[in-house]
């Protein structure tokens, strides 16, 4: 595994002929990240205050993916985790170009640094509504360990989280 603040070439073109990838995330890219927030997660998107804060915090590792072979150009997608111990938690994924490997590339990314940072397992909310997110973690290797009632608050409901896991190593 290159190191974690490597840039790591992506994957299928989000466009033809435009090349992508990963990179650790950086403080100029919250105002991106915070964008793309609230675009992915209306109604509970975290503010740009948490996410700043997220970014810079020392037990957190935060990678984005971007337009070009350096990442420079304009975001596509971003993830987020934190490990404590031998266990990482996901915080947040989000792609703004769904179906062309973004996604997996992120979720890859974070178990790689999980297990640098010697992680044995990675645990993970997501919506019981959102049967994109929760084909595509199962299809990752992760399976439904528990259920939090409510966990996610909407302006005009609540809806339970599903609590998820991935053993990283053997």
């Amino acid at each position: 595994m290159p190191p974690i603040s490597a840039v790591t070439v992506g994957g299928p073109a989000p466009e033809p002929g435009t090349p992508w990838a990963l990179r650790r995330a950086r403080p100029e890219d919250l105002g991106p990240i915070a964008e793309a927030e609230l675009a992915l997660f209306p109604g509970e998107a975290w503010s740009p205050a948490q996410l700043a804060e997220e970014i810079a915090h020392p037990s957190r590792d935060y990678v984005v993916a971007a337009e070009g072979e350096d990442a420079a150009g304009p975001l596509l997608g971003y993830a987020g985790i934190m490990v404590a111990g031998d266990v990482a938690d996901l915080h947040t994924i989000g792609t703004l170009r769904p179906g062309v490997g973004i996604g997996r590339a992120l979720l890859r990314w974070c178990e790689e640094v999980a297990v640098v940072r010697r992680a044995e397992r990675m645990l993970l909310e997501v919506r019981e509504d959102n049967d994109r997110a929760r084909t595509f973690y199962t299809r990752a290797g992760y399976v439904e360990i528990g259920r939090r009632p409510g966990y996610y608050r909407l302006p005009d409901r609540t809806v339970d989280a599903l609590v998820m896991e991935r053993r990283l190593r053997a």
